[in-house]
C-alpha cells in the first residue's frame, strides 16, 4: 500500500508505524504473513508512506523484502510474480545492471528505472500490481495485461490524500472508502459481480488493467499513460504456448500444488506438470450431498477429477463442500469486499485453506473460457448473429415453452438474448434479470447505468465492424474475467496466504489465443474447439476432452429451493430493500424459485449476498448475517 500526502505538514499519523495496529496493512496481513515493511519518503510539498506485507515465493530470504529500493533511486512495492524474470534479468545485466537478489522484485524495480521502461514492460510475462515512488515524488503504478492482480486507487474529498492498495480494507482503515456507490451494488445483484472500475465505493476505483500510469506532486492528479499492453508478439501453437507457460509458472522456492476438477483445463496442467516430474499435491472439491439434485444444471466434477488423478498418477486430496454452504455467505462477502455473489468463491476459499498446509502456490485453469471461448453464451451469440432479427424473435418465443428443469436457466438466458439487440448480448448473457424485471426490482438505479460498462466496450467495436461474437469476447476479457473470475481467485487464495497462478493467462498462451478469429475458436455445439484439439494432441485423455463444459461452485440452487422459504424472512428485513431494491418484487422471485415455477436460484443468491454486503457496509446491524450463520441445512 502507498499513501501519498500532499504537503509534508499534512502527515497522517495512522500511516507512520509498520507492523502495528496503526499500520493500515494490518488489515491485509493474510496477503503477506512472512514479513512486513514500511518506508517514508519526503520531498518539497509531498510525503509518501509505503507499507507492504510479503508472501515469500521466490528468493524467500529477507534481501527481497519490500518496500524495495532506496530514496536515492526510488522505492517499489509490488504484488504478484514475474514469470520470465530470469530472461529479463539477463537483458538488464547486459546493460550493466548489477543485482543483489535472485528475486523478481528487483528485476521489476530495475526494469522500471530504465529509460525505455514502457517498451520493456511489454516484454514482461507475469501477474502484477505495482507502485514505484521516485526521488522527485513522481509515482508510477500499473497492472498486468488482464488484471490478474488487483490494484485500487482512492482519494479523499479534499484531494489532499491519495492511496493505492491491493485490497480495499486498508483504504477503509484510513477513511477513503466510506461513501457507497449504489450502481456498483446494483451491478452485484444483476451480474453477481461488479464490472471494473467500480468497486462499491464512490472514491475507490480499480486501476486499469494492462497499463501503467504516472502522477506527479503536488496534486497527484491527471494520471499520464506510460504503458499500455498492445497486440502480442507472434503466436506459437497452443500446445507449445501452454508448455512454455507452465514451465515458467511452476518456478518457486516453496511447494507448488494443482487444483484439479477433471475438466480439460486443469487436466492439461496436470499432464504438463507430469512431464516435469510433478507428483503433487493435488486438490479437488466435491459436493457432500449424496445425490445430484435436478435443480443443479451441471454434472458433478468429482468422478472426473478422481479418474483424471488416476490417469495422471497423482494422489488426490479431497475438500468437501458441506451442505451448509449458505452459512458461508457472510464470510464470502467479507473476503470478496466488492459487491459479489458467485458461489464459486466459497468453493475456492475452502480449497485454498485446505491446500495451505501442503502448498504455498497453486496452479489453476482459470481464464481458458474467456480466451478460447468456452462458455455456452459464445455459442449462443455465434448462432444468433447468423439469424435475422425476425428469426431471433421467433426463437425467443419458442424458448418460453416447457423445458426440463436443469436446462431452464440456460433456455431463459437464450430467450432473453433473442429479444435483445446485438449491442446488449454482452450484458444479456451474464445478467439474472430481464430489463423489465430490473425496472420493477430497482426503480432507483436505471438499467442504463448498470450496463454502461459493457456498452462502453461493445458499442465502439460493433460500430467499427466487429462481429457481435468478437465484441462479446473482448468485453468478457476486459470486464468479466477481471471482475469475476480473477477477483475471486485472488481474494479466496490470498485470504489463505496462498498464491494462485493461472498458466493459461501467461503471455505465450494469450498470444496464441488472440491470434485466432473468435468464430474459429468454436465448433457447432462445442466451445473452445481449437483448445480441446490441442489438449488432445498434448496427451489429455478423450474422456476429459469430450466432456461437456461444467460449472465450478456450490449447489446453491437446490439449497435455496429447499431452504429459501426459511431464510428469506430474515433477508428481506435488510435496509437494502428500503433504499435500493423493491421488497415485493424480490419476494416474487424467491417464491418463483422455491415453488419450482422458475429457476431463480442464482438471482436469489445474488440478492442475499447484496443484502449481507449492504448491512456490512451501510447498516451495520448484522441481522441477515446472523440468521445465515445460525441456519443449518440437513443433507437430503
Amino acid at each position: 500500500m502507498v499513501v501519498l500526502n500532499r504537503g509534508a505538514a499534512g502527515d497522517n499519523p495512522r500511516t507512520r508505524n509498520p507492523c502495528t495496529t496503526d499500520d493500515p496493512c494490518t488489515t491485509i496481513e493474510h496477503r503477506g504473513p512472512d514479513s512486513c515493511g514500511h518506508r517514508d519518503l519526503r520531498g518539497a510539498g509531498w510525503h509518501a508512506s509505503l507499507h507492504f506485507r510479503r508472501l515469500a515465493i521466490v528468493d524467500v530470504g529477507s534481501r527481497s523484502d519490500q518496500p524495495f529500493g532506496d530514496a536515492e533511486r526510488g522505492v517499489l512495492v509490488y504484488n504478484g510474480e514475474i514469470y520470465n524474470a530470469p530472461e529479463l534479468r539477463g537483458t538488464l545485466r547486459s546493460r550493466g545492471v548489477r543485482f543483489t537478489t535472485e528475486g523478481d522484485t528487483e528485476v521489476l524495480h530495475e526494469l522500471l528505472l530504465q529509460p525505455d521502461a514502457a517498451q520493456l514492460l511489454g516484454r514482461v510475462d507475469g501477474m502484477f500490481g505495482f507502485v514505484q515512488v521516485l526521488p522527485d515524488g513522481q509515482v508510477r503504478y500499473g497492472r498486468d495485461r488482464l488484471g490478474v492482480k488487483p490494484l485500487y486507487v482512492a482519494s479523499d474529498t479534499s484531494g489532499r490524500l491519495v492511496a493505492l492498495a491491493s485490497e480495499i480494507a486498508p483504504l477503509r482503515a484510513i477513511g477513503l472508502a466510506d461513501h457507497v456507490d449504489p450502481v456498483a451494488v446494483a451491478q452485484g445483484a444483476m451480474f453477481l459481480w461488479t464490472p471494473p472500475p467500480r468497486t462499491g465505493w464512490r472514491r475507490v476505483h480499480a486501476a486499469p488493467a494492462g497499463s501503467a500510469h504516472c502522477v506527479r506532486p503536488p496534486e497527484y492528479t491527471r494520471p499520464r499513460l506510460l504503458w499500455q499492453a498492445e497486440a502480442t508478439s507472434s503466436a506459437q501453437g497452443i500446445g507449445e504456448a501452454v508448455r512454455e507457460s507452465v514451465r515458467r509458472q511452476v518456478r518457486a522456492d516453496v511447494p507448488v500444488g494443482l487444483l484439479l476438477s477433471g475438466g480439460v483445463d486443469s487436466t492439461w496442467l496436470g499432464v504438463e506438470l507430469g512431464r516435469a516430474g510433478f507428483s503433487g499435491p493435488v486438490f479437488s472439491a466435491r459436493d457432500a450431498s449424496p445425490r445430484q439434485d435436478p435443480a443443479e444444471p451441471f454434472e458433478k466434477d468429482a468422478p472426473y477429477a478422481e479418474r483424471a488423478a488416476r490417469h495422471l498418477g497423482v494422489p488426490l486430496h479431497w475438500v468437501d463442500l458441506d451442505v451448509d454452504v449458505l452459512r458461508q455467505i457472510p464470510e464470502m462477502v467479507r473476503v470478496m469486499e466488492l459487491p459479489f455473489g458467485d458461489p464459486a468463491a466459497i468453493a475456492l476459499m475452502r480449497l485454498s485453506r485446505a491446500a495451505r498446509g501442503e502448498a504455498t502456490v497453486l496452479l489453476s485453469g482459470i481464464g481458458v473460457e474467456e480466451l478460447f471461448l468456452g462458455y455456452e453464451r459464445y455459442q449462443a451469440v455465434r448462432m444468433l448473429q447468423r439469424i435475422p432479427a425476425a428469426g431471433r424473435s421467433l426463437l425467443g418465443r419458442a424458448s418460453q415453452g416447457p423445458v426440463p428443469g436443469r436446462f431452464r436457466e440456460r433456455t431463459d438466458k437464450l430467450g432473453r438474448m433473442c429479444r435483445q439487440s446485438p449491442r446488449d448480448w454482452a450484458w444479456g448473457g451474464q445478467s439474472y434479470f430481464t430489463a423489465e424485471e430490473w425496472a420493477q426490482l430497482s426503480p432507483k438505479v436505471e438499467l442504463e447505468e448498470v450496463v454502461a460498462a459493457h456498452r462502453d466496450i461493445t458499442d465502439p467495436l460493433l460500430a467499427g465492424g466487429a462481429s457481435p461474437l468478437s465484441a462479446v469476447a473482448e468485453c468478457d476479457r476486459r470486464l468479466f474475467l477481471p471482475g469475476l473470475n480473477l477477483l475471486y481467485a485472488d481474494r479466496a487464495s490470498m485470504r489463505a496466504s496462498v498464491e494462485l497462478r493461472v498458466p493459461f493467462l501467461g503471455e505465450p498462451v494469450v498470444a496464441s489465443a488472440l491470434a485466432v478469429r473468435a468464430e474459429d475458436q468454436l465448433r457447432t455445439g462445442k466451445g473452445k474447439a481449437q483448445f480441446r484439439a490441442a489438449a488432445s494432441a498434448a496427451g489429455v485423455p478423450d474422456f476429459v476432452t469430450r466432456r461437456s463444459k461444467t460449472g465450478f461452485g456450490a449447489p446453491v440452487r437446490s439449497l435455496l429451493r429447499r431452504h429459501g422459504r426459511q431464510l428469506w424472512p430474515w433477508v428481506r428485513q435488510s435496509g437494502i430493500f428500503d433504499e435500493l431494491f423493491d421488497r415485493r418484487t424480490a419476494d416474487r422471485f424467491v417464491t418463483e424459485h422455491v415453488s419450482g415455477e422458475r429457476e431463480r436460484g442464482l438471482a436469489v443468491f445474488g440478492l442475499i449476498c447484496a443484502a449481507v454486503w449492504w448491512e456490512r457496509n451501510v447498516d451495520g446491524d448484522g441481522r441477515v448475517a446472523e440468521a445465515l450463520q445460525d441456519y443449518h441445512a440437513v443433507a437430503p
